[in-house]
């Protein structure tokens, strides 16, 4: 069934995660299940492409996933791609667009970055990590790691959007790459939000596989 790992995971999460993900994603006609698996068929598809469409999650995570340029080969590790777990491409998805956007930092936002992080996750080797660009690692420490990272690459929309994250521990982090990136600074790092009848829509799309990522990751649901 298309999408049916998508709409297993916003059926088993709350009102406030579909409404914030209808809202990242600029569903017009709601947030209920039915409709956010409708909305992710017209961003992936367009408006007359989405009668035709009929892929899975995990293949919108892998288009999402090429589109941004993940390193595919530190992801698969030796395996093929149907040996990977949808989430595991989730991953990658976050820590490529975390880093990028670490990487638009100055080095003081950076070391900010890199207090907060250490702050929450108590892991000696953040500073290492983030620094020589292996987020990746980062990510793999432990599922609150990329719970942290997820948070924190949608906490600097929140204001915009006038979404509520349901924790406060990216908040420092948020605030710093907020500052810097800001709306428009979203619409270059995530590919703007340029959109013709039947092409795909790159930025939506990736904020709705950092949103996933983060609900499977959360607190609330370990």
């Amino acid at each position: 069934m298309p999408l049916h790992e998508f709409k297993k995971i916003v059926q088993g999460t709350t009102h406030k995660h579909r409404h914030n993900l209808g809202k990242l994603t600029a569903s017009g006609f709601g947030s209920d299940v039915d409709t956010l698996c409708n909305h992710i068929r017209y961003l992936r598809a367009g408006s007359i492409g989405q009668l035709f469409w009929d892929e899975s999650w995990k293949q919108v995570v892998t288009d999402v996933a090429d589109h941004i340029g993940i390193e595919w080969l530190a992801t698969l590790k030796g395996r093929r791609w149907k040996q990977l777990e949808t989430h595991e491409i989730e991953t990658a998805v976050v820590a490529k667009v975390f880093q990028d956007m670490f990487d638009r930092l100055t080095l003081e936002q950076q070391e900010q970055v890199i207090m907060e992080t250490q702050r929450s996750s108590n892991d000696p080797r953040v500073e290492a990590f983030l620094l020589t660009g292996s987020v990746i690692t980062v990510a793999k420490v432990s599922g609150f790691g990329v719970y942290l990272m997820a948070s924190t690459v949608l906490g600097g929309l929140t204001s915009t959007l006038g979404i509520t994250l349901p924790f406060a521990v990216y908040m420092g982090m948020s605030q710093a790459i907020a500052l810097v990136i800001g709306p428009v600074g979203w619409l270059a790092l995530l590919g703007g939000l340029s959109f013709t009848l039947n092409q795909p829509n790159w930025s939506r799309l990736t904020l709705a596989v950092v949103y996933v990522s983060m609900i499977r990751n959360s607190p609330a649901t370990k």
